[in-house]
């Protein structure tokens, strides 16, 4: 019987799967990974929270003065997001509805005089009220990476003292972008809610980041203290 020789198998570069430990690393031997022990352990680094939010009953209430979005219920879309963010984290034990803190500032604020944050936090029984005002809300494109775009700035007031708790002056500025977006959305009316709903979403997410550790993200964060 004539013998069939194995056809050539196409080269295939293989890693020996051995762990090392190498100076509180872990190296996969035959491989060029090297990996820390505290990421193994830990996860990748998380970025630390801005502040510490006392563990207090919060509200958080969204200011549009400027008129950068196009309807009230995405200041409900940046509190309710950021509250979840809070509350998933056990970062506070309760949080207001901001349906009903939009409700209060609609019913309070007049055009001769804006309502002051310590009568809609009391007004609402909050502890404690983060202050989110929108500074920037744009879809067409950001200033570095093209997508649509949000700019916020908070600041903590202490409800029950009236003393502002962070930052000690003006107020912390974040960022939000949106990437992979398809352009056609921005063309109809139905896509430029969705593309809304998200980037507001996303604002309140990244604003809630601020009082806890988190992953760190590559686009977006703080910008910091603005005046």
């Amino acid at each position: 019987m004539n013998s069939v020789a194995n056809p050539p198998q196409p080269f295939v570069r293989r890693c020996r799967i051995a762990l090392v430990v190498v100076g509180g690393a872990v190296a996969l031997q035959g491989c060029n990974f090297l990996i820390p022990l505290t990421y193994l352990a830990e996860g990748p680094p998380k970025a630390p929270a801005a502040f510490e939010l006392p563990s207090k009953r919060t509200a958080f209430v969204v200011d549009d003065r400027k008129n950068r979005m196009a309807r009230v219920a995405l200041r409900v879309e940046i509190g309710e997001s950021a509250a979840t963010g809070l509350l998933e984290n056990s970062v506070v034990p309760e949080v207001i509805s901001t349906r009903d803190s939009v409700a209060m500032v609609r019913r309070l604020d007049t055009a001769s005089k804006p309502v002051s944050i310590q009568r809609v936090g009391e007004s609402l029984g909050a502890e404690q009220v983060v202050f989110i005002e929108v500074d920037e809300f744009n879809l067409s494109g950001g200033r570095a990476e093209g997508g649509p775009e949000a700019v916020a700035l908070v600041k903590v007031i202490d409800i029950t003292t009236g003393e502002r708790l962070w930052p000690s002056a003006g107020s912390e500025a974040v960022q939000s972008s949106l990437q992979d977006i398809d352009p056609s959305l921005i063309t109809t009316s139905a896509g430029r809610r969705e593309i809304e709903d998200k980037l507001a979403a996303q604002l309140g997410d990244d604003i809630a980041k601020l009082f806890y550790a988190h992953p760190r993200r590559e686009l977006g964060g703080r910008l910091g203290v603005k005046k």
